[in-house]
């Protein structure tokens, strides 16, 4: 499936969207999966704690929340496939990160946990048809299309790699 178009999600993505350059689904998939698998290996052990100004997170939060924020809307798209017409919630991401307890969970179980939910990702998204990808849904108030959602994970990620590269590393 193609790049979303613009009536497949708000405003509040398009930055996440515009960072992912592949042009399907299928290329996202083959340009960024590995490559962002191998990025969390390349991060020094002590820069995991380290947290660039006060009252930000610490790389091991913003990888938690990366990760919350994929199962989250991974979780969004299969309702959506699956035919949920209930709306969705958003979710307050300051509220998940402060209470993930990531300071003191193993960084080998973060990129374990990381490289699980990514692959199995994959796995769910390439079962999808090109019309469970064209279907929309309402998150919060916003309609969102699987293929829009699809695109938000890759580029979220990209985001706090962006952030990470700049502010942590």
């Amino acid at each position: 499936m193609s790049k979303p178009n613009k009536n497949e999600y708000t405003s509040f993505f398009q930055g996440y969207i515009s960072l992912v350059k592949a042009e399907s689904l299928d290329k996202a998939r083959n340009m960024y999966s590995k490559i962002i698998l191998k990025y969390w290996d390349s991060i020094p052990e002590e820069k995991w704690t380290y947290s660039y100004a006060s009252k930000k997170w610490t790389l091991k939060q913003v990888f938690q929340h990366i990760i919350d924020t994929e199962r989250i809307l991974a979780y969004r798209a299969l309702c959506i496939v699956r035919g949920e017409k209930q709306t969705l919630n958003e979710f307050d991401q300051d509220k998940y990160a402060n209470s993930g307890d990531a300071f003191f969970r193993n960084i080998e179980d973060l990129k374990t946990e990381w490289k699980l939910i990514r692959e199995s990702n994959d796995i769910m998204f390439r079962s999808f048809t090109k019309k469970d990808l064209s279907k929309v849904g309402v998150v919060g108030k916003k309609n969102l299309s699987v293929n829009a959602i699809a695109y938000i994970i890759y580029g979220h990620v990209l985001h706090h790699i962006n952030v990470i590269n700049e502010k942590y590393l």
